[in-house]
């Protein structure tokens, strides 16, 4: 069983390997910035309450505030 410092870590990896697989699909020219956003505004949207589950508003928080921002509306430019 994972102790909370355990699931801390596991969550930073996981953060740090999906922004990596975002930018990648980017630079691949795969994804452009403005489809990014949408994908991880859409993730944050999914994780808001709805009537029937429970509400993850920490994890929205986090796409929102922590991912959201390392793809800016203008691509960086």
């Amino acid at each position: 069983m994972y102790g909370k410092g355990r699931e801390l870590d596991l969550a930073n990896a996981t953060n740090a390997i999906v922004v990596a697989l975002l930018q990648s699909l980017i630079a691949n020219e795969v994804l452009s910035a403005a489809e990014i956003r949408a994908l991880l505004t859409k993730a944050a949207a999914a994780l808001q309450p709805h009537e029937y589950s429970m509400p993850a508003t920490g994890a929205s928080g986090v796409i929102l505030e922590d991912v959201l921002p390392q793809f800016p509306e203008d691509g960086g430019d």
